[in-house]
């Protein structure tokens, strides 16, 4: 008789703690290894597992089907940030050449050029575009003033005269962008709530359970079973597979968290500041969860951070380390690179 210690059984997950795009790969991947268990072969003629386990695996295959759905559905609120992030650029950019056109308007030194800005300052005038209002508003008197400097001769010369051309042709680019980024968002099936993706994910974590009851039992039973032996090795196989499965998921959970934790502080007995050790975070992450103590310097680089908490002043401020070298709170640093964070008030 074999130990029973020794069947393989699928542990329980903390499907709860995933992120949604870790739960929606975790569930995906199961439902890979389900998909090619489930058949006896690739043609899909005969079922492998008796009924009660082939229902509960159709159960789960339907539920991560709909968490699927509403997750492709939730994601619908990723197009507003890709909108917002568009009309940025398209702002810096609008405004860039505005500044072009009104500067060479006033240079006399330069006839060719004023003549040029001179042509084009009133037609972009007209149609009162205004880089701070609304996005829409924006977007059609864009459309409209673009569309009659690519369709009038003389206005397309007087761009490629000032050396603008290209940067309306980025322009015309951003402005189609976000109206494809505004249809997009405003579809029915975008507008639907996250509250969706949460009771989606509800019912396949729930169906994930009871498929990994059944399927934990079944290895047990079928061990005691010699004439299930065939069975016996399918069921093993499959829970090995998906307890390589989980401990992926885990792995890439766990990582993520480490980097994503928030500095865990202590406070130093010996000096008068606070300090804490992080590795691998970046110059800008510093800023974005250090709000309260940290500050961009108005007088230096965007790079360059100082502390403003007075304690931390005192004690030195906030101390970090590129490969094992101190980097002093004033001193300017590369935000492309990563820093550990050894002290911060």
């Amino acid at each position: 008789m074999s130990d029973i210690m020794n069947i393989p059984q699928i542990p329980a997950v903390p499907l709860d703690n995933m992120q949604n795009d870790l739960h929606i790969g975790f569930t995906g991947d199961l439902k890979k290894r389900l998909d090619k268990a489930r058949w006896t072969d690739e043609t899909k003629a005969t079922k492998t597992f008796p009924e009660p386990v082939d229902t509960l695996i159709g159960d789960f295959l339907s539920a991560q089907y709909q968490e699927d759905e509403a997750y492709v559905i939730a994601q619908g609120s990723d197009l507003t940030k890709q909108r917002l992030e568009k009309d940025r650029q398209r702002d810096t950019l609008h405004k860039e050449i505005k500044k072009t056109i009104d500067t060479f308007a006033t240079l006399s030194i330069f006839p060719d050029k004023q003549e040029a800005a001179l042509k084009m300052q009133p037609v972009m005038q007209k149609y009162k575009i205004d880089p701070d209002g609304g996005i829409e508003a924006q977007t059609v008197a864009t459309q409209q003033w673009l569309d009659e400097l690519f369709h009038y001769y003389p206005q397309e010369q007087a761009a490629r005269a000032l050396g603008i051309y290209e940067s309306l042709q980025q322009l015309q680019t951003l402005n189609n962008e976000i109206q494809q980024l505004t249809a997009s968002r405003n579809d029915e099936r975008a507008q639907k709530t996250t509250a969706e993706l949460k009771t989606a994910r509800l019912k396949t974590d729930e169906a994930f359970r009871a498929l990994s009851l059944m399927l934990n039992a079944q290895a047990i039973v079928t061990t005691y079973a010699p004439q299930a032996s065939t069975l016996n090795y399918i069921y093993t196989e499959l829970i090995k597979s998906i307890q390589e499965t989980i401990r992926y998921y885990r792995q890439v959970s766990d990582d993520r968290r480490r980097a994503n934790r928030r500095v865990s502080v202590k406070s130093d007995v010996v000096g008068n500041h606070q300090y804490a050790t992080v590795a691998g975070w970046t110059w800008e992450r510093l800023i974005q969860d250090g709000k309260a103590a940290l500050a961009v310097d108005a007088d230096a680089t965007p790079q360059r951070i100082v502390s403003t908490d007075k304690k931390a002043l005192k004690a030195g401020g906030l101390v970090l380390a590129l490969a094992g070298v101190a980097v002093a709170p004033a001193d300017e640093v590369d935000s492309a690179r990563e820093y550990e964070l050894i002290a911060v008030g």
